[in-house]
């Protein structure tokens, strides 16, 4: 296990995680984050979206001073996928009240294909470069558009660096099912929680 550990992609994707951190910390620190922003916005289906409603939760409570949304993708797209935006009822997501700029996005998606997460990786490439996924397996058609951000940007620099996927390793999974998958998903977003927690308290600054 300790081998599969020090192999995974998903410690490159932790390194590219903890630059897009520091670098809105630092926004923080220097007062240039706007009032109504979000730093960190989580995002998914059915059994997806509740696991991350719980990290949100875990992680808001941990650092009160950040800004940290969980939001059904669907309730996204209704807000910024249309030429009219259309607010939930009973739901404060609206343009005026968040600002989604250079936000840090974290889709969680057991699948990796569902309809709504998956637009969602593309509506967000557009307001923010800082986008991620959580799913099962390296190779998901919301991996594919993220891997695919660099390329569309012309540009011939090496990008390894920004790896966007999180994986669970817990191998192709259909849809967003009450499985051995929700534990997986919960024991990496476990360990993320930890991760971000060593990056803030890592500068008193912070």
């Amino acid at each position: 296990h300790v081998n599969k550990a020090s192999t995974s992609l998903n410690r490159l994707t932790a390194y590219n995680l903890q630059r897009c951190l520091r670098e809105r910390l630092e926004a923080h620190v220097t007062g240039t984050v706007p009032y109504l922003a979000v730093d960190i916005l989580l995002t998914g289906c059915e059994v997806s979206l509740w696991l991350a409603e719980q990290f949100a939760t875990d992680l808001q409570k941990s650092f009160p001073r950040l800004r940290i949304k969980a939001v059904s993708s669907n309730k996204l797209l209704g807000l910024y996928g249309q030429d009219i935006a259309v607010p939930a009822l009973g739901h404060a997501y609206s343009p005026k009240t968040y600002t989604l700029h250079d936000t840090i996005v974290i889709i969680v998606s057991h699948s990796g294909g569902t309809f709504a997460p998956l637009s969602c990786a593309n509506l967000f490439q557009s307001t923010t470069k800082n986008i991620f996924v959580v799913t099962s397996e390296w190779d998901t058609q919301i991996g594919k558009q993220l891997r695919a951000m660099d390329d569309l940007k012309g540009d011939h620099d090496d990008h390894v660096f920004n790896s966007r996927i999180f994986t669970t390793e817990v191998g192709m999974r259909p849809a967003e099912p009450c499985s051995i998958s929700v534990v997986a998903t919960h024991q990496l977003l476990t360990n993320l929680l930890e991760y971000i927690s060593v990056v803030i308290l890592s500068d008193e600054r912070y």
